[in-house]
């Protein structure tokens, strides 16, 4: 500003904002220095701060601790001790309802519904959908033509559309066995490949039935001699199981591995270490885990584990370095919003493939959306 025009423009001020002329001319000239080719405001230390990805926890239906049996919309729904879950290409979710012997889904608009069983019908019958009863639900997958396949005690279970049940196959248990060793035969992973063939994992071995229900193993054996072979605990075992659609397996060696098994039936190790327990993110053999329970692949081939014993998602790349998704260990409490969240009493775990995974926590599903 000219010294003219200046003293032009402080005769003209009141008398009590003169004194601070020189500061409304050094406000003036600062404003309109701009940022060095970027907008005012935008840029240093009182700019607001850009918004960055995370990941985030929401509730779909049920509580994480109040059970029950009660078909209705999101957080009013109510769910008994659910042991697996499963989508659709339609965006349905699907849930093995352990407690309540039944095959709960939840559409898109989180509306849930019983497809299949009863609490009434806990045992293992095949018929339609108001008739036919499961016993002991461990695991679901969904086929791409919208059929559903349960791991139900040594049964495997199919599910069409209509709802009406059938067995395509039992597993064997062993020949020296007494009633309280069954469980350990229980069918504890299951899996639909891209070849509509639907692989069984349990306790001794991993099958793959086809679509003419020829079996065969695709390692281990379908049957033992005797039951006293097998070292240290005989109790059940949820065993983590995806496949892929070349065939390709992934599962869970119980407590503390994961493995690759190629369609020539190559088995690779791709993270934990056999007996270690615990938790540590890391490369390959330098993870560990604590019961994977169930496995998810997305569409880059990233695998994702549900760590129950630390209560934690966990993801594996395809060059097997591991990192926590989600969850928080040790957590007891349900606790939804932006991550790592906490997922306590950690069940199954689902996703579409492309960054939404959904789990089990207690007696919730909860929707977990990566960055």
């Amino acid at each position: 500003m000219a010294p003219k025009l200046a003293r032009s423009f402080a005769s003209n001020l009141p008398p009590l904002l003169a004194p601070l002329l020189p500061l409304l001319l050094l406000a003036a000239l600062c404003s309109a220095c701009g940022g060095g080719g970027g907008s005012s405001g935008t840029t240093g230390p009182g700019a607001p701060m850009p918004a960055t990805s995370v990941t985030t926890l929401t509730l779909v239906a049920g509580s994480a601790t109040a059970s029950g049996n009660l078909d209705a919309d999101g957080a009013a729904a109510r769910f008994g001790q659910p042991a697996g879950i499963a989508l659709d290409s339609a965006g349905n979710l699907f849930v093995a309802d352990r407690g309540n012997c039944s095959i709960r889904r939840i559409s898109a608009a989180g509306v849930v519904s019983t497809i299949a069983g009863s609490p009434l019908r806990c045992r293992s019958v095949d018929g339609a959908a108001g008739v036919a009863g499961f016993a002991t639900l461990n695991a679901i997958a969904a086929s791409p033509d919208g059929r559903l396949y349960a791991a139900d005690g040594l049964a495997v279970r199919e599910i069409d559309p209509a709802g009406t049940v059938r067995t395509i196959a039992t597993l064997d248990t062993a020949t020296v066995a007494s009633a309280v060793d069954v469980p350990f035969f229980y069918a504890s992973g299951i899996a639909v490949d891209g070849l509509a063939n639907v692989v069984v994992a349990n306790a001794i071995g991993i099958r793959k039935i086809a679509p003419s229900g020829t079996v065969t193993m695709i390692e281990g054996v379908p049957r033992l001699d005797n039951i006293a072979s097998v070292l240290g605990s005989h109790n059940f075992q949820q065993r983590g199981l995806a496949a892929a659609k070349d065939g390709t397996v992934y599962v869970g060696d119980f407590a503390s591995t994961v493995s690759r098994i190629d369609p020539a039936g190559t088995r690779t190790a791709l993270a934990g270490l056999s007996g270690g327990t615990g938790f540590a993110d890391g490369l390959a053999g330098a993870a560990r885990f604590d019961r994977v329970i169930a496995l998810t692949l997305d569409a880059s081939g990233n695998l994702y584990v549900a760590d129950a014993g630390n209560n934690l998602i966990r993801k594996i790349t395809p060059e097997r370095v591991v990192s926590t998704a989600a969850g928080t260990v040790g957590a007891t409490v349900l606790q939804l919003g932006n991550g790592p969240g906490a997922l306590p009493a950690l069940g199954g775990l689902t996703g579409d493939g492309k960054g939404t995974l959904y789990a089990i926590s207690g007696n919730a599903i909860v929707k977990i959306s990566l960055p």
